[in-house]
């Protein structure tokens, strides 16, 4: 996905809003700010194609924030919140997927609810998280879900020795809990995956921890701290892992920004919510919905995902 009009106001909204989380010293804030929008112009006028993806541009404006403010994780009070908060939906959660017996009503559920839970996030333009909301948001998950290719993500789980799960953000962790134990019923053997540096809210092992997921199963990093998953700040070990899964599931709008510029080794599976309308334009649906779309045999522009 390529950066659009759009883009451009919300890379620098969310800017603002991650200086003011980093600092209260309104002169590193100014000159954190003068150093995002010469990284914007500059992946504009002057950048490739990898240049021109929003989570490429979030993901050097959130690395010169870190570094210009001496700030590692603007977002560590919001995710520790988040997670805090996730955990008391819990109950409305685990009844909605655990109440129907047939694995595969229940891996649907599970898939809806996981999807829903992408609405965790901070800093998008003009999205709010309806925490207060949250159960009756559950409970109307199924009218929410715009794209629904979960029977397909269903019969490729099944017949998948080894899944990798991208995790998104803190808080819906607790969310995919959910639909890991739901694959791992299912027979596959699930590595989950969070970032291996502050990036965003997104989450990291601390918050795996805290969503119960290394009770459960293997979790690793990616290495380093991109949105989504971009090769220069992945590890080899988690590119090696890409390559040679049976099954992706990609979680949020990050990843739907990033992987499909990629030519995909294996089926790869993105859950997320379209907070956005850059996000939602590309999909062909409104903002405000949740997708579970499957890619097979996907070709990207940028070729195989590797180092560079």
């Amino acid at each position: 996905m390529q950066i659009d009009s759009q883009c451009v106001s919300c890379l620098i909204s969310r800017a603002f809003q991650e200086v003011e989380l980093a600092t209260p010293n309104l002169d590193l804030q100014l000159e954190a700010m003068t150093e995002v929008v010469g990284i914007l112009y500059n992946s504009l006028t002057k950048g490739g194609r990898m240049e021109k993806i929003p989570a490429y541009v979030g993901t050097l404006r959130d690395h010169s924030i870190q570094q210009i403010t001496g700030c590692p994780d603007p977002y560590a009070r919001l995710k520790q919140e988040s997670n805090e908060t996730a955990l008391k939906i819990v109950p409305f959660l685990e009844d909605f997927v655990t109440q129907v017996k047939d694995l595969k009503q229940r891996f649907r559920r599970a898939c809806m609810a996981a999807s829903l839970g992408n609405i965790i996030e901070y800093g998008v333009a003009g999205h709010e998280i309806p925490w207060d909301n949250m159960a009756e948001l559950i409970s109307q998950v199924e009218g929410d879900l715009a794209i629904d290719q979960i029977d397909q993500l269903y019969q490729r789980a099944k017949k998948s020795k080894t899944t990798l799960y991208l995790t998104d953000n803190a808080g819906e962790v607790v969310f995919d809990r959910l639909l890991v134990n739901t694959l791992i019923e299912l027979g596959t053997e699930v590595t989950v995956t969070v970032k291996g540096a502050p990036v965003l809210n997104d989450a990291m092992l601390e918050d795996a921890n805290t969503g119960g997921l290394v009770d459960i199963t293997e979790v690793i990093t990616t290495g380093g701290g991109s949105v989504g998953v971009l090769p220069p700040w992945c590890s080899q070990e988690f590119l090696d892992r890409f390559k040679t899964t049976d099954l992706v599931i990609a979680k949020g709008m990050g990843h739907h920004e990033t992987l499909p510029e990629f030519t995909l080794p294996a089926p790869t599976a993105h859950l997320l919510r379209t907070k956005c309308e850059p996000v939602a334009r590309s999909l062909g649906v409104p903002k405000g919905r949740n997708v579970v779309k499957v890619l097979v045999n996907h070709q990207g522009p940028l070729g195989p995902l590797k180092k560079t």
